[in-house]
């Protein structure tokens, strides 16, 4: 269907435009309320998603497998509530995703590297430095 290059390319377009998003909400609207609904808007598009275009249709999961599934479960919607926070409290979009987006490549490479026992080419090496260094750049002159 889609190789998985293409879907690293579109995936960053769907979580900057929900960033973009979350910057439109009052400050004083309550977060954990807000990540509950957007929990739930997910749930549901996944269920659609998956009658759509998955071959077994079956809603039921192998028992084996609902553990990792809750648990990422868990780490996406507190990833979520962290970023909406952010948001929240004001972090410019600008400034925001040019340290988080970096820092998704440094973390993982460091999860490829410990959990995958994946090997560094050069290339990543530098782009990791790069991206690091970029973060820093980043911080150091916004104050």
């Amino acid at each position: 269907m889609f190789d998985w290059k293409l879907l690293a390319v579109i995936a960053p377009l769907f979580f900057v435009s929900y960033q973009t998003l979350s910057k439109f909400l009052p400050k004083d609207v309550p977060v954990f309320l807000v990540n509950a609904y957007v929990s739930l808007m997910g749930a549901l598009v996944m269920f659609i998603l998956h009658l759509l275009f998955s071959s077994n249709k079956s809603l039921t999961l192998n028992m084996k497998y609902l553990p990792l599934a809750l648990a990422i479960g868990m780490l996406i919607s507190i990833g979520n509530f962290v970023i909406i926070k952010a948001y929240s409290l004001g972090a410019p979009q600008s400034s925001f995703t040019a340290i988080y987006n970096p820092l998704y490549i440094v973390f993982g490479i460091i999860f490829g590297l410990i959990i995958w026992h994946e090997k560094l080419n050069a290339m990543q090496i530098v782009g990791a430095a790069l991206s690091i260094l970029g973060i820093l750049l980043i911080v150091w002159f916004k104050k």
